[in-house]
């Protein structure tokens, strides 16, 4: 489907008239050029026919590209996907791809997913941060270092690497990071990606046996997970302060919180999750009745 198709289907879904859309942005003459593709507005008015239909740019691509997710959402959201499932396999097929896509086009994104998936691969062998993985992550350190300021991409990318880094690192880079994140308050991307930041630091903080500050991250995690109720999020980040408190010698109730979310993973039927968090407990010598 072309631009002015685009915008042409859309109007008719929401039941508007050319004069409905155009009112006070621009003529009605030129949304008619528009839809048949006789001419192009300015970024301005494009966007703010846009806000008339209640669509979102990402949305906007989506429906022009016949509603099929772009080729880089795609490979993204299957790295995310094989990350959850541990699914090693996945991830070698994936880190090709990448690497190909790389090659073919020299768009840096690829490179950097590959770096993910091979540092994925590599902590899957170990469940420990480790030389290699380290290794691959590097280029994506230098990478965010490099920057004066950070985007969306680049919150993300640090999200997926905070496993890697050390305390000081994770909480220097979490400083740009977290200032950088008010600016995308609005952004539906940004709900997910604050809490992740502030769980990710958690059990980077729990990996290093820093539980004061593994139980400061979870507990903004948790009220995270509230607000824009991340159910699964909620689930670690109540595991990782649960944990945090009775290392601490603050257990009291924090048994309790152990004990009912691990019946909710089991449950819900979240295998890896319950792996994940059946080592931590044996890691800290927990042991909790379930």
């Amino acid at each position: 489907m072309n631009f002015g198709a685009t915008i042409k289907k859309i109007r008719k879904d929401k039941n508007l008239t050319q004069k409905e859309l155009s009112d006070g942005i621009l003529t009605r003459s030129h949304l008619s050029q528009i839809e048949t593709n006789n001419y192009f507005p300015s970024y301005d008015k494009f966007f703010l026919l846009l806000d008339r239909l209640n669509v979102v740019f990402e949305e906007f691509l989506f429906i022009q590209n016949d509603q099929k997710m772009q080729f880089k959402q795609q490979i993204r959201s299957k790295i995310s996907e094989a990350a959850n499932l541990n699914d090693t396999e996945k991830l070698k097929n994936l880190a090709i791809t990448a690497k190909d896509l790389h090659e073919k086009t020299e768009d840096i994104t690829y490179y950097h997913y590959m770096l993910i998936c091979k540092a994925l691969i590599s902590y899957n062998m170990t469940h420990t941060v480790n030389d290699e993985m380290i290794k691959f992550v590097n280029p994506i350190k230098e990478y965010l270092f490099k920057m004066d300021n950070w985007y969306l991409y680049e919150l993300k990318l640090f999200n997926n690497i905070i496993y890697s880094l050390t305390v000081e690192e994770a909480l220097l880079f979490s400083r740009t990071s977290l200032k950088r994140l008010d600016n995308f308050q609005y952004f539906m991307e940004f709900q997910h990606t604050e809490q992740h930041i502030y769980l990710n630091l958690s059990t980077l903080c729990m990996e290093y046996e820093d539980f004061e500050a593994a139980k400061y991250f979870a507990e903004i995690a948790i009220e995270k997970a509230k607000k824009y109720t991340l159910v699964y999020e909620k689930i670690c980040s109540e595991m990782n302060n649960a944990i945090a408190r009775i290392k601490l010698g603050e257990g009291d109730k924090a048994y309790e919180v152990i004990k009912k979310n691990m019946l909710i993973i089991n449950y819900l039927e979240f295998e890896n999750l319950h792996k994940h968090f059946s080592k931590f407990l044996k890691k800290f010598k927990i042991e909790v009745d379930v």
